[in-house]
Formats: structure tokens, C-alpha cells, sequence
């Protein structure tokens, strides 16, 4: 769990799970327009303030839709965000006053809805909204309507002191690394932590939803909704939140997501033709390191294939 320690990681160890949070934050997302009686398709504009413009491109308004399944054509990261020095804190600081005033530049990547371009900015924009609407922190909103009722008690953005005994130390090289406490208005785009058996549970259950809007809004996150074989390959598909990858000896696709932090790297994999879930988690992060990135999918790969 550190290294040094000799603590060993068992199924109710926290790990940070990064990007993950995404299929939360788009389940979230898809429930509480359907409470409200919108759908993917209306325009994120009303949720917005009003010194912000109506972020278009190509005469195309940005959904949420866009922004659920990365075609909304805003960045990967904000550019008034720097995560050079120390991304921890950059992050922490990164207030909800900045991710709107970069948006005031009303600046867009390409027309929404034509190019696939991953954004944490959009699924923090997703999480900010959430937050705002709901009056109470993005962690919170999600814990509430999406973990708790699925019974996922170790996925949180906030761990007690408690938990906190539980958490994995991060590592990048050789060298600890401060945890991310918080994204700022970035949360939703991957605050959450959480366990490999809660996490199994999730897996389980995005297979076999809950026959509630929950479920409902979690069956909806599994649909394609774009595809763009130059950016993501021919056998790859966005859905909201999730990849999807279809394959010619299956019937239903495989979804998936990784996850990544300052000091954590983490895989799930949803085979739902042969109802198999695979998650991996590192308490290390590859800082850009090819061998070591491509060893994890190595090992990813050869699990799938031991477990099949």
C-alpha cells in the first residue's frame, strides 16, 4: 500500500480512480434531466451564467450529449489551468469563478458533435452543473442518487479519517505523491474514490441495472452515441460517459473506462456477453512512461484471457 510498508492492498483498500468518476458523473447527468423532463439533446445555455455566450460552433449549440460523450469540441484541459508543478493543489484551486471564466472565451475546439476530443473540462462542466443546481457539493449529489442507493458504500469523494487508513499511498516513479483532495469545479471529471470490490459491484450492476430511473438512466449511459473512427478506431464507439468496444464474436459490446491521477492508475472493464467484470488498480502512475503504460494494458489483456 506504501512503498516500504509491507502492507498489503486486500478488496476494501481505497484507491483514487480518476477518469472513472466520468461514468458516474454521466449516469448522474442522464438521471436528473430526466427528473427535470430534458434530455441529452437540450442545450447546457440555461445552466450557464449569463455573462458566459452560448458555446457554438458551425451553428451547432453544445448538449449534453456533447459533453457526455466528448464531442463538444471544448479542451481537454482549461487553458488558464496549469498542472506542472504541483497538479494537486493546482487542481484543488482550480475554483468554479476560473472554469467560468474560461468559458467566457466561448472558445470551441470543432463543431459539436463532429470530432471526438476527450474533456475533462466538459465532464467538470458536467459535475459543476450538477453541483449548482443541486445546491450541495458534486461528491455529495453523486454519493446521494447514484453510489448509495446502488449500495457502493466505499465509492466517495470524501473518505473519513477512518477510510483514510484504508487509502493506498500514490506513487509516480519511485517517489510518493501528494493525493488529489479535491478538482475543484473539475470534480466530475474524477474526484471519486472507491474500492476493487465496490467497484466489482458497479461492474455487476452496470451488466444488470436496477429496474428504477437509476437503472434507467445507467441503461441510457450504455447506448453509442458517436463514433469517430479517425480519433477512436473502428471497433470503438462513445456511449455517455462509457467506451464501447463491439467485437465480431460477441453480442453485446465491451465497456470500459480507465482512470488516472497524480499517483494512481486504474481499469474497468464490463464484458457483458460473457457477464465478466475485470478491474485493476495501481496505486502508481506511468507519468507518460510508454513501457510501463503498455505493460498495464499487457496485463489487462492477459487477465481477460485467463478469466475467459
Amino acid at each position: 500500500m506504501e512503498k516500504g510498508s509491507g502492507r498489503v492492498p486486500d478488496a476494501h483498500t481505497f484507491y483514487e480512480i480518476g477518469s472513472i468518476t466520468k461514468t458516474f458523473t454521466a449516469t448522474a447527468t442522464v438521471q436528473w434531466l430526466g427528473e427535470k423532463g430534458l434530455s441529452v439533446d437540450s442545450p447546457i445555455r440555461p445552466f450557464l451564467p449569463s455573462v458566459i455566450p452560448t458555446l457554438s460552433k458551425g451553428g451547432v449549440e453544445v448538449t449534453f450529449k456533447h459533453l457526455l460523450n466528448h464531442s463538444s469540441g471544448i479542451a481537454y484541459f482549461p487553458s488558464n489551468l496549469s498542472l506542472l508543478i504541483n497538479p494537486a493543489k493546482a487542481l484543488a484551486n482550480y475554483s468554479e469563478a476560473k472554469l467560468f471564466e474560461y468559458l467566457e472565451k466561448g472558445k470551441l475546439n470543432a463543431t459539436p458533435g463532429t470530432v471526438y476530443e476527450y474533456s475533462n473540462t466538459a465532464m467538470g462542466l458536467l459535475g459543476t452543473i450538477l453541483a449548482r443546481e443541486n445546491k450541495k457539493s458534486y461528491g455529495t449529489y453523486v454519493e446521494e442518487k447514484v453510489c448509495v442507493p446502488l449500495g457502493l458504500y466505499e465509492t466517495k469523494a470524501v473518505l473519513s479519517s477512518t477510510e483514510k487508513m484504508r487509502l493506498s499511498k500514490g506513487h509516480k516513479g519511485e517517489r510518493t505523491v501528494d493525493y488529489w483532495e479535491s478538482l475543484g469545479a473539475l470534480d466530475g471529471a474524477g474526484i471519486l474514490r472507491s474500492t476493487t470490490a465496490d467497484l466489482l459491484k458497479y461492474g455487476a450492476m452496470v451488466i444488470n441495472p436496477p429496474n428504477s430511473a437509476l437503472g434507467q438512466a445507467m441503461r441510457t449511459c450504455q447506448i453509442p452515441t458517436f463514433k469517430d473512427s479517425k480519433n477512436l478506431g473502428e471497433t470503438a464507439e462513445m456511449c455517455l460517459g462509457w467506451v464501447s468496444l463491439t467485437f465480431k464474436d460477441v453480442t453485446e459490446p465491451v465497456l470500459l473506462h480507465d482512470g488516472g491521477t497524480g499517483g494512481f492508475n486504474t481499469s474497468l472493464i464490463v464484458d457483458k456477453s460473457k457477464k465478466l467484470v475485470l478491474v485493476v488498480c495501481y496505486n502508481s502512475y506511468n507519468g507518460g512512461n510508454k513501457e510501463e503504460a503498455e505493460a498495464r494494458l499487457a496485463l489487462n489483456d492477459d487477465l481477460l484471457a485467463l478469466l475467459k
